[in-house]
């Protein structure tokens, strides 16, 4: 069984709307890159709690979960390494938008198992809220993929994050 099926596994037993995002995202998306680990998003606190993720535990992964501050912009994240040494991060959202990405994800077959995934124009929200100088190369490189529509697509949809990232977007844009 795969990071992606044991990860996907936990948060469909307790029925937690999550999606596959990061760079194995960007890859689904028409850009891929090298990355070791694997990311996902979901907006049920219930993956704080260590007890959700005992299978995995039972079978040697060690979990590290903890809560955001009040300023952070992650309302908290579950770090998991697995007894392969693969590692992956659930990342618990906070915001209204974020949960509109988890809504709008088309679910993927990878490698067997169906999951979802956000469309370009979300994962580039994500990546522009994100900041980081890799993040913003997948937004450019996502963006490539279908400039015109996508470009569209995040104008209507950049206004629900936070101000900053709209500045970034129109730096990007220009």
């Amino acid at each position: 069984m795969n990071v992606i099926e044991r990860i996907s596994r936990v948060l469909e037993t307790i029925g937690a709307p999550y999606a596959l995002i990061g760079a194995r995202a960007v890859g689904v998306r028409g850009h891929p890159r090298m990355t070791l680990d694997y990311d996902f998003l979901t907006t049920d606190p219930r993956v704080l709690q260590v007890a959700v993720w005992q299978e995995l535990s039972d079978r040697g992964a060690m979990i590290d979960a903890r809560q955001g501050d009040h300023d952070d912009p992650l309302a908290g994240v579950v770090h998991i390494v697995l007894a392969d040494g693969v590692e992956a991060d659930v990342v618990l959202a906070r915001w209204k938008w974020e949960l509109e990405v988890i809504e709008r994800a088309q679910r993927v077959d990878l490698g067997g198992t169906m999951v979802p995934v956000p469309v370009t124009s979300d994962l580039i929200l994500l990546k522009l809220a994100a900041g980081g100088p890799i993040d913003l190369q997948d937004v450019v490189a996502l963006l490539a993929t279908d400039p015109e529509r996508l470009t569209r697509e995040v104008d209507e949809k950049v206004h629900e994050v936070r101000p900053d990232v709209t500045d970034v977007w129109n730096r990007i844009r220009a």
